[in-house]
């Protein structure tokens, strides 16, 4: 059988500069420090530490015929960068990895990736499982600030009986979840699939219930050929496959996405395709999708498919429930290509079921798409990269800003990373010279943290201070625009705009 293959990207974003990296050796050791609270979280110090929490949620913990939520309300905090050793062969295992029916494993606790890069994640064999990624399957709990780079991830088939399965680098399913400030630069190319009661495939997220996601972003280029589904449909999307009754906010995907499917197909739903979310309910507000979407289906018995649908947003509203699309904006095209099945394109929004409400406020797309509904608003190319076109974005608020660097094809990027926060510490930090060429110097009283920021959000520079003057070297990065955030003991931030020349 065909495999699935993760391939890596060559250019890593989001890496800091001279950042530490453990490379797993297919072991697993406890950790040593912290407490699991918030203020004394689990310290995860090494590769090996990370597959303990691994080991540890996916053991069969069993009483009354349940299987329980593992780890909930307990915090672990990532320190390093970490390599999973894909390229040497080693395989990962999903943290809180859902195995065949009753053998629910889960995660609930918190993680923050401390603004560190995993790379080289590789997961063989998925026959069997409901969820897959780095962490299969989540509830009541949150994780923050995780850069997933370069991937191996090789499955030969992926299925679920019962339920749809979920497929996302970050997480494969999340229930009552917090996401903040997670990216992903993985390109997927799944060869062939064969899915029983269908599959949701995302970016970073498979499938999402009642959660909450923000300031996620997805680089990857998305590829899956050859599919075959019987008895539900498939969703995919370039965040998230699915989000049930969501909230997504300040999320982008640039990836490109296409698929394919074909053969029999029995009581096939559908196949929904977005940029941002292939079937949703919820709300997304200040999301933009500048990557390409391609569909081609050929399906043997299209009497029992509904439709095939895609939205430079969302591919589809769900049955009977809400969605409200606001402040966001697609710069892509569309293709479908299918064999005697309905099929619809939207510009934000591919397709509405007859019992669901959506709307759209301040959304626009690209004009070359011949969308079959009203939602949004038609722009030229041209228009959408001028500065009255983040003037219309910014009717309500300060939300976007011009793409001065040329990192999202000339379209608006989130002004958030260009903004400087003003407050009693400004005269007392100083941060200089700027522009700069190589080194930069930031000093004043109880400095804790400094980060460096691109304009897309990613951390290229983080350390704990041990002193009151530090003299970084940024010689490493790209010429350009970022932001330098000082945090105090006492939890006071301070933001500065500075150029690299």
């Amino acid at each position: 059988m065909k495999k699935i293959t993760l391939i890596i990207i060559a250019v890593l974003m989001g890496l800091a500069l001279n950042a530490q990296i453990s490379v797993w050796d297919g072991t697993a050791e406890r950790w040593t420090h912290g407490s699991g609270t918030e203020d004394d979280p689990y310290l995860i110090e090494n590769a090996q530490q990370l597959a303990y929490l691994a080991v540890q949620t996916n053991e069969l913990h069993y009483s009354n015929y349940e299987y329980h939520n593992m780890y909930v309300d307990t915090c672990f905090l990532l320190t390093v960068d970490l390599d999973l050793g894909g390229e040497n062969g080693l395989e990962w295992e999903p943290i809180a990895q859902d195995g065949i029916s009753l053998q629910t494993r889960c995660f609930g606790g918190h993680f923050d990736g401390g603004y560190h890069t995993i790379s080289n994640m590789n997961i063989k064999d998925g026959s069997g499982r409901k969820f897959i990624g780095l962490f299969g399957h989540i509830e009541d709990g949150s994780i923050k600030n995780i850069t997933i780079n370069g991937a191996n991830i090789d499955l030969p088939s992926f299925h679920l009986l019962g339920i749809s399965g979920g497929l996302g680098i970050l997480v494969g399913y999340g229930k009552n979840v917090t996401v903040d400030h997670c990216f992903n630069n993985v390109s997927m190319v799944l060869e062939y699939g064969s899915f029983e009661f269908g599959s949701l495939f995302g970016g970073l997220f498979g499938r999402m219930e009642n959660s909450t996601i923000t300031d996620c972003h997805n680089n990857g280029n998305m590829t899956i050929l050859e599919v075959k589904t019987n008895y539900s449909g498939l969703a995919f999307g370039g965040i998230c496959g699915s989000l049930y009754e969501c909230n997504i906010d300040y999320c982008s995907n640039q990836g490109n996405l296409f698929i394919t499917q074909s053969g029999n197909n029995n009581f096939a739903e559908g196949e929904f395709c977005g940029g941002i979310v292939g079937i949703m309910s919820g709300s997304m507000t200040n999301c933009y999708n500048t990557g390409y979407l391609e569909v081609n289906v050929a399906i043997n018995e299209p009497s029992s498919f509904i439709a095939t649908a895609s939205g430079g947003l969302v591919g589809s509203t769900m049955s009977e429930k809400d969605l409200s699309v606001t402040n966001s904006y697609s710069a892509t095209d569309i293709n479908i290509t299918g064999e005697n099945i309905p099929s619809f394109i939207g510009g934000i929004i591919g397709y509405k079921f007859d019992d669901a409400q959506a709307v759209s406020t301040n959304c626009y797309y690209l004009d070359i798409i011949e969308s079959d509904n009203e939602y949004g608003f038609p722009q030229s190319e041209a228009f959408m990269k001028t500065q009255d076109f983040v003037n219309l974005l910014n009717a309500n608020g300060n939300f976007y800003a011009m793409d001065v660097m040329n990192v999202n094809k000339g379209y608006p990027v989130f002004e958030r990373y260009y903004s400087v926060e003003e407050n009693d510490f400004t005269n007392k930090i100083s941060i200089y010279p700027n522009p700069i060429n190589s080194l930069v110097t930031i000093s004043g009283e109880n400095l804790l943290k400094i980060e460096i920021f691109n304009i897309m959000g990613q951390t290229v520079f983080s350390m704990i201070c041990n002193a009151d003057k530090n003299t970084i070297n940024i010689a490493n990065l790209n010429s350009g625009i970022y932001l330098i955030k000082v945090r105090t003991a006492n939890g006071k931030d301070f933001a500065k705009r500075i150029v690299k020349k």
